[in-house]
C-alpha cells in the first residue's frame, strides 16, 4: 500500500487516487471561452488615486482589479460592505434622520415654533457629515 498527497488529502491507495481524478472535485470549473478574460488593460495612477482605489475597494470587499471593472462597465460605485457595528451605527442615524426630517416636517406645517429651525437644520448637517466620515 502506498500513501499520495493530492491537494492536502492523504489518498491511501491506487484505487482512491483514481477515483479523484476521475470526479471532477479537483480544481475550479473550467470557464467558456467566450467567460475567459484573455485581454489585460494596464493603466497608470498617482498615489492619490491608487490609495482610493484600494480604500474603495477594499470597503467594497473586492480586488482593486474587480472594483475598477465593476466601475467601468456598470457606471456606479460597487455596493460599500459596512461592518456589524458601523451598519448598527448606521441604522441608528438613520433612525434619528428620520426623526429630524419629522420635526422638519412639522415645522413647515406650523406646528412647531420657526426658532428650532436653525437648531434642526444644524442636527441634519451633523448626521450627514457623520455618515459620509463612516462611509468613507
Amino acid at each position: 500500500m502506498f500513501s499520495l498527497r493530492l491537494n492536502g488529502l492523504l489518498l491511501r491507495s491506487k484505487i482512491d487516487f483514481a477515483l479523484r481524478l476521475k470526479s471532477k472535485i479537483m480544481g475550479r470549473p473550467t470557464l467558456q471561452e467566450e467567460e475567459k478574460r484573455i485581454i489585460q488593460v494596464n493603466i497608470r495612477l498617482t498615489k492619490d488615486e491608487n490609495d482610493t482605489v484600494l480604500n474603495y475597494a477594499e470597503a467594497s470587499g473586492m480586488t482593486p482589479a474587480n472594483w475598477i471593472r465593476q466601475k467601468a462597465f456598470t457606471g456606479r460605485f460597487p455596493t460599500i460592505k459596512l461592518s456589524p457595528v458601523n451598519a448598527a451605527l448606521y441604522r441608528e442615524l438613520h433612525k434619528v434622520g428620520v426623526n429630524l426630517n419629522q420635526a422638519v416636517k412639522q415645522l413647515h406645517a406650523g406646528k412647531l415654533s420657526p426658532a428650532y429651525l436653525s437648531i434642526l437644520l444644524g442636527l441634519i448637517k451633523t448626521q450627514k457629515d457623520i455618515l459620509n466620515c463612516l462611509l468613507k
